[in-house]
Order: structure tokens, then C-alpha cells, then sequence
């Protein structure tokens, strides 16, 4: 066989395509190996095939020589064995260069280019929220909609447990589980006398109401066990379990890792542990610098107390605050229109430009940009445009909502520890259920308190366990307005949490108060509704919001 041949047939065990100048690498191919080759770049010219080839036959780093064809023939021929073994074979030939380049060689780009796929089960809420804080970590989290979650198997913390708090600890967390459980009840059979199946049916589209009325009693029931779930979750405290996938690449590990290594909480400190064994089996040259930071340890820790603390008034109302708001914004977002697509010139001469626009101009040039988007069109622009102009805001809502706002990781944000000093978010729903939902709430609550209070007295960071999801809690947020108007378009969505989706109103309304021209409108007329500001905006398409209301989840 020529070796041009065995050369294409071997490949393709790897890659897609052998010819063609772009191409998807095969999974096949170890994701360090990936990642060392595409790093490889900013040194070395050659595709990444030919890297590839010079791995299976030992001669990466080195002088050409001759190739033993017999030695790649079975691969050629689709043997059964495991294609990385070529490679694995080739790599141990070269393993001078491989550890030289690991080693010496921009060690940091290629951890960058290698996603590390992790799985955590039996997690607690708090492992959840400080893994969404890792802005390049991609996650799949238990879902609190469609899942009913083990209030009988709760992460039960080992420093808790090892002292006085332990009964005062499980007798929340048991008080939390059977409310969870009781609403889960109590809400289903509140939603079905709401809406009757029948009434339900009657609201429903032409494909629904052809189908079988056992396809129709099923998506009844999914429809009520996702309005039902949204009520009982709020019940759920931070110790309830959850299964978790992530994706992250390699340099961000490393960091988390040698991070929560000093973390306050045991479970942190012991999961970095196990990341570091498990995710150290796939990727073993990049996980190198995992030592315990004693800086971050410093941070996790709040400073060892040194920091000043003025005691603040706490309780507060599910809203929205505006903290900063870029007064140049629209000048900034046409400017980088104009700039992004026209030849020649300087963003500063485009900007002088825009500044003498009329507002008119300024709300033509954006109609002609928003001309044409589709309701699945989820950016207004390719390039980013709108983030220019930037806006920070706080949500004031619920531990469980804030959940929710916390996964935008293109944002920079920022949170307070969990505590029910604040209050509770008692939601209409629950009221409208009726006095005996009302006491079971607000008795779980109150037990929950006086755990945390007690708890939190000899375990600040562990008293975070028993906090529900009804707690109220903030988060501070700052960014875009390219990514304003995509979280508000996936935020205000009919089928989302009901708290989430107040609170995207809410910030809809505010964002409008200092960008009014989001609407197209150059000042706010005074005395409309968010619904009515919307309808008759004289620009629409740039800021979507979902008004519409199906009364259930899909």
C-alpha cells in the first residue's frame, strides 16, 4: 500500500475528513492529545493530520524517517482494536517532545483548549452554585421542574454532624422535606380545580385537541406536576442532593481545584480532592499546579473576619434596583453598527459622527437592524453590537429564582452569603391555596430561621444548608445590553418559573427607564403599563419580551 493511502486510511479513523480544509476531530482521539496540537499551532504551521501521523509512527519532534507501514496496517484495514492505541503507541516513542511540550511549553494554552467532561452525584445546592461561578464551566444541573427530589437522603454536613447542632440540623431538614412533600399535594390538587382537565383541553391548539385523550391526560398531568414542582421547590433547603454535569477546560480546573481546596465548606474541599484524582486520569500533564492557594483560601474564608462589617436593615420586596447605566449607550451601539460594517476609519471618528445624529437617525439605523428577526432569532447582532453599552442592576427575589439568573455566566456577578434574616418570598399562588398551605409554609420557614440562627452561631458557611429556596437573597449583575435583551427574551418566556419571570418583568421595566430608546422611544411616556410601552413602541424587534400567558408549562 502506498503510503499516501495508509496514510488517508488510518486517519479517517480519527478525523472526518482528509482532504478537505476543514474538518471535525473524532473522539477518538484523546482530548489531551487534541488539546496539545491545537495549542501546537503558535509554534508549528503543519495541519493538525499531520501532526497526528507523526504521532502514530513516532516521528513527532524528530527528523522524517521511513514509515513501518506494518505497523498501522490493521488500523488501515479496520481492525477492532482501539484507534488511540496507534496513537498512544506513537506518543511513547516521542515522549521526549510530548514532555518537553507539556512541561516547558505553554502549559496554560493548551489546559485553554481541552474540555474536561466531569460528573457529580449526590452534590449539594451550595456545590452547584460555586461550580456556576467558574464563568468557562458548562452545566447540566437536576432539574427542580420535572424531578422529585430525595428529601430523605440531604447532604448531611460533617462538621454539623460532629457537633452539638446535629438534631437541630436533621430536624429542619426533615421539617423542609415533609413540607416539600405536603405541597406537592396540596398544589397539584389546587391547580386542578383551577383548571380542570376539561377546560384545560378546550384551551389547547388543533394538534392537541386531535390527539387521544390519553396523549391529552399525559400532557395534562406534565403540564400540573411543572406548575406544581415550581411551588414545592421552594421549600427545598441547600443541603437537598443534586446530580450534575460539567464541562470545563482544563486551565479552569486547575484553578477550582487548587481554590476550594481552601474552601470553609468539607464537601468543597473534598470534591476538588476527587477532581483532582478523577479529572487527573484523563488529562494527567495538565492538572499540575493544584497545590491548596492559601490566597484563595483567604477569600473563601470572607477574609478571615477582618473584613468591616455595618450591621444594614435586611428585609426587602422582590424588585429590581438600576445601579449603573451607560448614559452613551445608543451612541455606542449605532457607532459600532456603523463601524462593523463600512470600510476604513476609526471607532473614535465614527462616534463623532453618531454624536450629531438626530435620535431619529440614531432609531432608523436600528429599525433597518432589527428589519426581519424571527421570534427564534435570539441575538439582535452577530458582533455584539448593544454590549458597548454597558448596565449593572441588582434582582431582589429568592434563593430558588436567583438560581436561575446565576447560570448567565457571561455576566459578572456578584452575591451575599444565604440567610432567612432577609425573609421569605410567600408567593400569591401559596396564599390562594388557602389558610392550611399558608401555616405549612410559613411554619417551615420559621423552624428553618431558628436552625440557621443556632447553626450559624459555631458554622456561618454550613448554616447555608438548612436555607430554602423561599429565602429571600439578591444578586448583582453587570453586563451588555446584547446579553440584557437575550436574558430578558429567555427569562420572560410564559413557560418559565413564575418568580424568575416576575423578576425579568421587573427588570424589563426598569432598564426601560434609562434606555427608554430600547423601545424606540427618545423619553418614557408616564402613567403605561410594561404591556402598553411594549404594544406601541415605535421600535420593535430590539427588545423581545414574551408577553403572552399560557396559564401552564409546556
Amino acid at each position: 500500500m502506498a503510503t499516501g493511502d495508509l496514510r488517508d486510511k488510518v486517519l479517517a479513523n480519527f478525523v472526518t475528513s482528509t482532504t478537505d480544509p476543514i474538518y471535525a476531530v473524532k473522539d477518538t482521539v484523546p482530548i489531551e492529545v487534541f488539546g496539545a496540537f491545537g495549542s501546537y499551532f503558535s509554534r508549528n504551521p503543519k495541519d493538525m493530520r499531520d501532526h497526528l501521523w507523526g504521532a502514530m509512527t513516532g516521528q513527532i519532534g524528530v527528523d522524517q524517517g521511513d514509515v513501518d507501514e506494518g505497523a498501522l496496517s490493521w488500523l488501515a484495514e479496520g481492525d477492532f482494536r482501539n484507534p488511540a492505541d496507534a496513537l498512544n503507541a506513537g506518543l511513547g516513542k516521542a515522549h521526549d517532545f510530548f514532555t518537553k511540550w507539556y512541561g516547558r511549553y505553554s502549559h496554560k494554552s493548551i489546559a485553554n483548549m481541552v474540555p474536561v467532561r466531569m460528573v457529580g452525584t449526590g452534590v449539594s445546592q451550595l456545590f452547584a452554585r460555586e461550580l456556576a461561578y467558574d464563568q468557562l464551566a458548562f452545566f447540566i444541573e437536576q432539574s427542580t421542574r420535572f424531578v422529585e427530589f430525595d428529601t430523605a437522603n440531604m447532604f448531611q454536613d460533617p462538621d454539623i454532624m460532629a457537633g452539638m447542632h446535629a438534631e437541630t440540623y436533621m430536624n429542619a431538614l426533615q421539617t423542609l422535606g415533609d413540607a416539600y412533600h405536603s405541597f406537592r399535594e396540596l398544589a397539584s390538587e389546587h391547580f386542578k380545580r383551577e383548571t380542570p382537565f376539561e377546560a384545560w383541553r378546550e384551551s389547547q391548539n388543533d394538534k392537541v385537541r386531535a390527539s387521544s385523550e390519553k396523549s391529552q391526560r399525559r400532557a395534562y398531568k406534565l403540564q400540573i406536576d411543572g406548575k406544581t414542582f415550581d411551588v414545592a421547590r421552594l421549600m427545598l433547603p441547600q443541603a437537598t442532593r443534586t446530580n450534575i454535569a460539567w464541562i470545563v477546560d482544563a486551565r479552569s480546573l486547575e484553578h477550582d481545584i487548587s481554590a476550594w481546596k481552601g474552601h470553609p465548606l468539607k464537601e468543597m474541599r473534598d470534591a476538588a480532592e476527587m477532581i483532582e484524582k478523577n479529572a487527573g486520569m484523563v488529562v494527567p500533564s495538565l492538572l499540575k499546579r493544584t497545590d491548596k492557594s492559601e490566597y484563595y483560601a483567604r477569600k473563601l474564608e470572607g477574609y478571615g473576619g477582618d473584613l468591616p462589617n455595618v450591621e444594614l436593615g435586611r428585609k426587602f420586596s422582590k424588585g429590581v434596583d438600576i445601579i449603573s447605566s451607560d448614559p452613551d449607550a445608543l451612541t455606542k451601539a449605532v457607532t459600532h453598527i456603523l463601524h462593523r460594517h463600512n470600510f476604513g476609519g476609526t471607532f473614535r471618528q465614527r462616534y463623532a459622527q453618531v454624536e450629531g445624529m438626530p435620535f431619529k437617525e440614531k432609531i432608523d439605523i436600528l429599525r433597518m437592524v432589527v428589519k426581519g428577526r424571527e421570534v427564534y432569532d435570539e441575538w439582535v447582532e452577530m458582533d455584539e453590537e448593544f454590549d458597548m453599552g454597558k448596565i449593572s442592576f441588582e434582582i431582589r427575589s429568592d434563593v430558588g429564582a436567583i438560581r436561575d439568573w446565576r447560570r448567565h455566566q457571561n455576566w459578572d456577578r456578584s452575591e451575599p452569603l444565604y440567610t432567612l434574616d432577609n425573609g421569605f418570598y410567600l408567593p400569591d399562588t401559596i396564599k390562594n391555596m388557602g389558610p392550611r398551605a399558608e401555616q405549612i409554609f410559613v411554619d417551615a420557614m420559621n423552624s428553618a430561621h431558628e436552625a440557621e440562627v443556632k447553626i450559624g452561631a459555631d458554622h456561618p458557611e454550613q448554616a447555608q444548608l438548612v436555607v430554602p429556596m423561599a429565602a429571600k437573597h439578591t444578586i448583582a449583575m453587570s453586563g451588555g445590553l446584547d446579553q440584557l435583551q437575550y436574558m430578558l427574551w429567555t427569562r420572560t418566556t410564559p413557560h418559565g418559573h413564575f418568580s424568575y419571570r416576575e423578576d425579568a418583568f421587573n427588570l424589563a421595566e426598569e432598564a426601560i427607564k434609562v434606555h427608554p430608546w430600547l423601545l424606540g422611544y427618545e423619553k418614557l411616556p408616564g402613567g403605561k403599563s410594561l404591556e402598553t410601552l411594549c404594544e406601541e413602541a415605535p421600535l420593535k424587534g430590539l427588545l423581545n419580551l414574551r408577553l403572552e400567558d399560557t396559564g401552564f408549562h409546556a
